[in-house]
């Protein structure tokens, strides 16, 4: 509604708009785009023109003649002020106020106080206007709000109970090659210690597979019976007593002096 109406007319007319939404449903836009004319007090109650904006569409429904019941209790007027509004094809013309014969020619309509808006129902029943209940807010207003975004959800690893079988079924199967060739240590043994293991067992699966090799050549001792019988020897020489016991006698035959012949 324009702000040049006063507020006895902006109030009257948000009720005629209410009460008239059947009759013509455009009323309520015509008001928002509308200008006061002119203006009088009829001395028992108030003429106002109102000037729709030209380029409007034209009204979705077409009656033509007075129309509404609001009512004001206007100022200390004992008896309250009906209002109506003016149609012609739909187009709204005049706001009018009748106040049943009670003297107005002393009130300012502009700034004169009022209350009690309501209108009058098919059974003659006063029903107030409350625009809070009555014109609920547009749910085009829905589309301007915001809501704060929900802040991204913590992906979490789950918890999963794997019992001792599910542990068996998971791991994957040893590599032969490091199971054949990895050296049984105690996790004690200090870093010199298993790297001298380490070189000693390399020299000694080099050795056995020296002389798989000769058997094999030399002797005609079947392929398959040499490379069963390096495998064999490979991992019975690995095993701590024995690699101990080679590593022993490697030590005291390189502690031996050499002692050259007397001549």
């Amino acid at each position: 509604m324009s702000s040049r109406f006063t507020h006895l007319e902006t109030a009257v007319l948000d009720a005629l708009a209410w009460e008239l939404r059947d009759v013509a449903p455009d009323l309520a836009g015509q008001f928002a785009e509308s200008l006061p004319g002119q203006r009088r007090n009829t001395g028992s109650g108030l003429f106002t023109e109102l000037i729709v904006d030209r380029t409007r569409p034209a009204p979705l429904t077409t009656p033509t003649g007075r129309f509404g019941t609001v009512h004001a209790m206007v100022g200390d007027l004992p008896d309250p002020v009906a209002f109506q509004v003016e149609l012609r094809a739909g187009r709204l013309l005049y706001l009018l106020g009748d106040a049943y014969g009670q003297d107005t020619r002393d009130i300012d309509f502009a700034t004169v106080p009022f209350d009690q808006v309501f209108t009058i129902d098919a059974q003659g029943e006063s029903v107030a206007f409350d625009p809070a209940a009555l014109m609920p807010p547009s749910p085009l207003l829905d589309l301007h709000a915001w809501p704060d975004p929900a802040p991204p959800a913590t992906l979490e690893t789950p918890l999963v109970n794997v019992d001792a079988l599910q542990r068996v079924r998971n791991a994957s199967p040893p590599d032969p090659l490091s199971t054949l060739f990895t050296t049984q240590t105690t996790d004690t043994a200090p870093a010199g210690d298993h790297e001298s293991r380490t070189s000693l067992l390399i020299g000694v699966w080099v050795v056995i597979a020296v002389v798989a090799l000769i058997a094999t050549l030399v002797f005609r001792l079947p392929f398959a019976i040499a490379v069963f019988g390096a495998v064999i020897l490979g991992r019975w020489v690995r095993t701590p007593a024995i690699l101990s016991r080679i590593q022993g006698l490697v030590e005291t035959w390189g502690n031996r002096e050499f002692k050259p012949p007397r001549t």
